[in-house]
């Protein structure tokens, strides 16, 4: 596992507005959707409050949208944004296709990343087994339509980071 870094973030978390009482009461909850690209976790978007603005009105409806922001401590952090996770999840690929008969289907079109996540969730397993605690993960990710022919640019491309552990989120606010 890479050196402790202390690193913040700012993330921002779509929700239906009548979960904002609640959420702000009890917390955020721990989402272990089969699509998760980053595996089980707590999902913001890093630095894209317009992006997650966008992304609560399509699965809620722009009159019942909310949007929190956090500060995130990215600490025991599988960051995807630093080339030194590749070897290992390199390898924790390799080890599940070998271990799993049927692999999950990952489908891109639909934002079901089924075999990302599942990677993901084992990597974590592996890692913990081994004594490294994984609290948070972050990734980029490319999505939407080229910005314009030939681009390697992208109209919706994020980076999404899924908390693990609920500790790591400071001073949860609701935009206006």
């Amino acid at each position: 596992m890479a050196p402790a870094r202390h690193i913040l973030a700012t993330g921002y978390h779509g929700t239906h507005v009548g979960r904002l009482e609640s959420i702000l009461a009890n917390g955020l909850r721990y989402s272990t959707n089969e699509w998760d690209w980053l595996g089980d976790g707590i999902y913001f978007f890093q630095d894209s409050p317009l992006r997650t603005r966008e992304w609560a009105e399509e699965h809620h409806g722009r009159s019942n949208a909310a949007v929190l922001r956090a500060v995130i401590r990215l600490e025991d952090c599988v960051d995807l944004l630093d080339i030194e996770w590749w070897p290992t999840l390199s390898s924790s690929h390799r080890q599940f296709v070998e271990r799993e008969k049927v692999l999950p289907k990952q489908t891109a079109t639909s934002g079901a990343h089924r075999l990302d996540r599942a990677v993901l969730n084992y990597m974590v397993g592996v890692l913990a087994e081994d004594g490294q605690n994984v609290r948070c993960l972050r990734g980029a990710f490319v999505e939407g339509e080229r910005l314009f022919p030939a681009s390697a640019l992208y109209s919706r491309s994020h980076v999404q980071i899924a908390v693990r552990d609920p500790l790591l989120i400071e001073d949860l606010t609701v935009l206006g």
